[in-house]
């Protein structure tokens, strides 16, 4: 048995209905007087955007509600304009996870002093990831998480996309972590069924792939199964019945798990395979991974060995075999089921991406840095294959 580092950790979880009335005083908390506010235009346009300037009080500086799915640079840059002219010093983050990365992009910026590059995460095949260590952030975050499945508020990583290379820039701090997230479910009952289900799917994709990971152990596998156990009834839920708070409840909690077991554990291929897909379509993550979740799963579950028996439980099916890899095949079998009645594109042909890209896609994952953690060697033919199988 190796050594296991349990070493990364969420800042501070404010739970429940009602907790994003309690922004002004969680701003208080970390040391702040004013905070700029961050948001996309459909929280802008709602319920959302009322809720958390009434919770901030006289501690709203200024609302920056330019945020953009995937967070383009060029929009990170217009927000750090915004934030040094408005006197804030901290930052609240309302939405789903490109929204939370914007704020750390901005950090990051201002950590930096606009310097974003020389931060981002490398690595070269078969090695390990390499990163710059930002220097220490004076800015605090909190965030508002309003999907079901980022986990951004509570993970040290961040993403930001270069459209004209289209490319992601992926990040790794533990100056990133938010100092406080707020999980509160009548923030999340506005988001509509297909960004429920996709962001679901990658919460749903986080804990799985944990479960197979390299690094897995005793901790992760422990969080990760208890958020396929929430996810597996919360998440169908959330999308037919947007106003069920205990659905909503179940998903922010599920996602918050596995981010801390996905952190600790780590991913791989499938969330590889996102961040290229997603770079190169502006493609949502959970839907990639849906996509890809149930395949890598009969890749790779069977080096878990009687553990496949535990994930089959998590997601409601009974184990009748002696042999664990059948009890693995058939955790597979629910998981592309279970995507099948989500509201979500089922292969990658439906979402853009031509056959003629595949060997590309291939390449450029073998280079990210998640296929680091393959719990058995992956080579390029063998991603692509991976890829042809969901085409």
């Amino acid at each position: 048995m190796g050594l296991v580092n349990f070493g990364d950790w969420p800042g501070r979880i404010v739970f429940g209905v009602g907790a994003v009335g309690k922004l002004g005083e969680i701003v208080d908390r970390a040391s702040a007087r004013r905070a700029m506010l961050i948001c996309g235009s459909t929280v802008a346009r709602g319920d959302m955007l009322v809720k958390a300037k009434a919770g901030l009080g006289d501690k709203l500086a200024v609302v920056f509600a330019q945020a953009e799915p995937h967070t383009p640079i060029e929009m990170v840059m217009r927000g750090l304009d915004v934030f040094r002219d408005s006197g804030a010093d901290a930052l609240v983050t309302v939405g789903g996870g490109s929204t939370i990365d914007a704020g750390k992009a901005i950090a990051i910026m201002l950590a930096t002093g606009g310097d974003l590059m020389r931060y981002a995460v490398r690595y070269a095949p078969g090695g390990e990831m390499e990163r710059q260590p930002l220097p220490p952030a004076t800015v605090p975050h909190i965030a508002v998480p309003t999907t079901a499945g980022s986990a951004s508020d509570v993970m040290p990583t961040g993403a930001c996309r270069d459209p004209a290379s289209r490319r992601k820039l992926l990040f790794w701090d533990d100056t990133l972590t938010p100092a406080a997230t707020v999980l509160d479910p009548e923030m999340a009952v506005h988001t509509p069924p297909l960004l429920t289900a996709a962001t679901g799917m990658t919460a749903m994709a986080r804990a799985v792939e944990t479960l197979y990971s390299a690094r897995r152990h005793a901790i992760s596998s422990g969080l990760a199964l208890h958020a396929v156990r929430l996810l597996r009834d919360g998440l169908p839920r959330s999308v037919e019945a947007p106003h069920d708070l205990e659905a909503r409840a179940a998903c922010q909690m599920a996602a918050t798990m596995s981010g801390m077991a996905a952190i600790n554990a780590m991913v791989s291929v499938v969330h590889a395979v996102g961040h290229i897909v997603g770079g190169r379509a502006a493609l949502q993550h959970g839907i990639s991974h849906a996509i890809m979740l149930a395949p890598a799963m009969r890749h790779f579950l069977p080096v878990i060995g009687s553990d496949q028996t535990l994930l089959l439980e998590a997601l409601g099916g009974a184990s009748r075999r002696r042999d664990p890899d059948q009890d693995g095949a058939a955790a597979a079998d629910l998981i592309a089921e279970f995507v099948g009645r989500l509201p979500l594109p089922h292969r990658l042909r439906d979402v853009g991406i031509a056959e003629s890209e595949l060997p590309e896609i291939a390449c450029l994952t073998m280079s990210d840095y998640m296929m680091a953690n393959l719990p058995r060697p992956m080579g390029e033919a063998d991603v692509l294959a991976l890829l042809e199988s969901v085409w």
